[in-house]
Parts: structure tokens; sequence; C-alpha cells
């Protein structure tokens, strides 16, 4: 595909978002890279790590306490996506605090840490101990604020649904993080997100990260029953990518609040769908699970163009 004529960004060139300074515009999504400790020895033929040119790695959601997630299976596949139920499963706020961000920071990976709570109030506390644990660290960079992951108990989609929760969420975290990137991950789920784009924004929010996945179902036909224990699970991957395009161009043309791009996206051309948008970043989120050099693969294009 020929560079588009209206292309001018480098996304592999630092950007400031908020009070920082972000490596690059093509982060991966949260859930979709672990924690982005695994992949250090991974090689490729065109591509020498999966972290090159990466502008953030979004952690895996961590919680107050740890989770086992959600009953196996968790994930169905789909021909144009993926259901996953994980329920959050992660190490806990601790452990992470004192074995992951110090792995991630020594080895210099670009992260934004994506924290989930039962309560608004209970961001503050986090955000708090996150700040005092890794203020000194490099290539901490900011946090996400998961508000609408579809496949948890303790509130679900409609826990980010409201716009007056979200404020009360972004408020909490916005006081205890003064020099580092603040973002809001939305919910797709909802008949006007630039309501809910504006309550982050007027709270404190630097950019909202739009969107999750989206509530779906499918059914086992040997069973008749649905594939997922818990029946709904959030649903991605190429199908979502005009469901994202729209619920971005309603944030940006409705609110002007500060835009990364998520939701179906596996080339370079999807990624371009969002800059024109308005998008200032995007994220890979179901195509890297599939393959852990897509997001490195889609900014090295996006670099390929900025220099030619």
């Amino acid at each position: 595909m020929k560079r588009p004529d209206w292309w001018r960004s480098d996304a592999t060139a630092p950007f400031r978002l908020g009070p920082r300074m972000l490596p690059g515009r093509v982060w991966t999504a949260s859930g979709c890279f672990g924690y982005g400790l695994a992949a250090h020895d991974f090689t490729a033929a065109d591509c020498a790590s999966p972290y090159a040119g990466l502008g953030a790695v979004v952690t895996k959601t961590v919680t107050p306490l740890p989770r086992e997630g959600n009953p196996m299976p968790r994930l169905v596949e789909t021909p144009c996506g993926a259901l996953n139920s994980i329920g959050l499963e992660n190490v806990g706020f601790d452990a992470f605090l004192t074995t992951v961000l110090p792995e991630l920071e020594a080895r210099g990976v670009p992260t934004i840490v994506s924290l989930a709570a039962t309560t608004p109030e209970d961001f503050g506390p986090m955000v708090r101990r996150l700040h005092d644990a890794a203020s000194g660290f490099r290539h901490w960079h900011g946090v996400e604020l998961n508000l609408s992951c579809p496949n948890v108990a303790e509130g679900g989609h409609d826990f980010g649904s409201s716009p007056a929760t979200v404020a009360r969420c972004v408020a909490a975290a916005r006081a205890d993080l003064p020099d580092r990137a603040l973002l809001a991950k939305l919910t797709p789920n909802t008949a006007d997100i630039a309501q809910l784009a504006v309550a982050a924004r007027d709270a404190g929010v630097d950019a909202v990260s739009a969107i999750n996945t989206v509530v779906g179902l499918d059914v086992d036909l040997r069973t008749g029953q649905p594939y997922l224990p818990r029946r709904f699970g959030g649903y991605s991957g190429a199908a979502i990518l005009p469901i994202a395009l729209a619920k971005v161009d309603q944030i940006v043309r409705g609110t002007g609040v500060p835009v990364v791009g998520v939701g179906g996206i596996a080339t370079v051309e999807d990624a371009l769908k969002f800059f024109a948008l308005g998008a200032v970043a995007v994220q890979v989120g179901t195509a890297q699970m599939r393959d852990p050099f897509a997001a490195a693969r889609v900014a090295a294009a996006l670099g390929q163009w900025s220099s030619s």
C-alpha cells in the first residue's frame, strides 16, 4: 500500500501525552501481551524483537487482590475474532509492585499499568502506592484505568457505563498521579460513549482508550449451550474494527478528547484508519495474542512511511 498523502506523523517518535513523553504511537493492548515480560527471547526473520518500535506495553490488568479468573474454557475463537472470559486473572497488586514492575523497568519496557478496582475510591490508594514504588522509574509512563471489563462479576461493563462513576474513578486516580499519563478505557456497550469521554476529561484524564471488548456470546452446537461457562464474554478482533472506528469518531468529533484507538487492529492499514480519524495512538490487541510481533510490525511499517 502506498503511503497516504495525509500521513505526516512519525509513529515511532516520542510524543507528549499529558505530563509524559511516550516513546511512540503503537502500543499493545491490555491482556494481549501478558505483563510484557514473556517475549524478550523471541525472534523473527523480518522483525528483530516484539518490542521494536513500541510506544508502550499496556500490562495485563492488575487488581487489588490476586484473582484466579473465570472457569475454563475462557477463550473461544470465531471466524473474525475471539470471545474471552478471562476474568482478570492476575498476580495481585502487591506481587505486581514487588516483582513484575521492577522487572519491566530493568528490561526497559515502556509501560502503562492497567488497573481495575471494585469501587471508584479503590483507585486512589492503588495509584498512590504505585507512584511511591515507581516514581523513579524511567520506563513507567502511566496508568490505564480499566473501567469496562465485561466478564467480571464486580460491576462488569456497567461499572464504566455511568459518566458520574467514570468521573469518580478518574478523580481518585488523578489526585495521586501528578507526573504520569492517565487514561481511562471506555466501554462500547453504551448508548453515548462521548459523554463518558467528557466525564473522564473533566475529571482529569489525559486520554481515553476506545474501545474495550463488545459483549458477545457463541453457541456450541454439539451441546446447545454457550461455549463460555459464564455465557457472555468480551468479543474482540477484526469484526469489531468498524465499531471501534465509529466510537473513536464520535469521541474525536464530538468532544475533542485525545483518544488511543483500539479494536480490531492487525495491520498498518487498520492503524491508519484510526489515525485518519484523529486518534493520537493505537493499541494492537487480539492480533498480538496470535502473533507477538504484530504491533512491532505495524510500528515498523508506519516508521518506514514516515522516513520515506
